[in-house]
C-alpha cells in the first residue's frame, strides 16, 4: 500500500522518526530505508508490535 496524503520532500529532512514510522507502516513505495537512521531512532518508534520484532532480527539478529 503506497499511502502518502503529504509531499513527501517538504516533511522528511524534518522529523526522521515520524518519517520512519510512516515508511514502515504504510510500505516504501520503492525506496530504502537508512538502516542507520533506522537504528538510531528504532527504540522510538511507535510501529506494531510484529512489525519491530521482525527488524530487531534484520537489525540485530535478535531472536523473538
Amino acid at each position: 500500500m503506497h499511502n502518502w496524503d503529504y509531499p513527501k520532500n517538504k516533511n522528511t529532512g524534518k522529523n526522521e522518526k515520524w518519517f520512519l514510522e510512516r515508511m514502515l507502516t504504510y510500505g516504501f513505495g520503492g525506496e530504502k530505508i537508512d538502516k542507520e537512521m533506522l537504528k538510531k531512532h528504532f527504540s522510538d518508534l511507535r510501529i506494531p508490535e510484529h512489525t519491530k520484532v521482525f527488524f530487531e532480527l534484520l537489525l540485530w539478529n535478535k531472536p523473538y
